[in-house]
């Protein structure tokens, strides 16, 4: 039996990242895309929306057709960090253990352009 057969391929985890990659065993993933939140300093408003489609629609879609959107749920969050690395060191740390050898990491910085560099 190898450590491997714990593993579901394909597996999509809701949870707080860092309690997931401190289950995942060492070596063990071939693939991370990381994107944290950008530290932009503003609140992040996320809102789910409902479109039917009706003549006074407020968007336009497919083949010009109308559409009338409504809320469905909204969320926000504040996009602020104090010390951002502190935040993203042991997520990158953890990110590192659980890359195989031959695994690729792929980084999404599209605010803060540090210059990250793994042990």
């Amino acid at each position: 039996m190898s450590i491997m057969d714990d593993i579901v391929i394909g597996k999509v985890y809701f949870a707080d990242n860092i309690d997931v990659l401190r289950s995942l065993p060492s070596s063990s993933v071939q693939l991370i895309y990381i994107d944290p939140p950008f530290n932009t300093g503003q609140t992040r408003v996320r809102k789910q929306l409902k479109t039917m489609r009706s003549e006074q629609g407020d968007r336009i879609g497919f083949q010009g057709h109308h559409y009338k959107s409504m809320i469905v749920s909204e969320m926000a969050y504040e996009d602020r960090y104090e010390n951002y690395l502190s935040f993203l060191e042991p997520r990158l740390l953890e990110a590192h253990r659980i890359l195989s050898p031959i695994g690729s990491l792929y980084f999404h910085d599209a605010i803060q352009h540090h210059n990250l560099f793994l042990p």
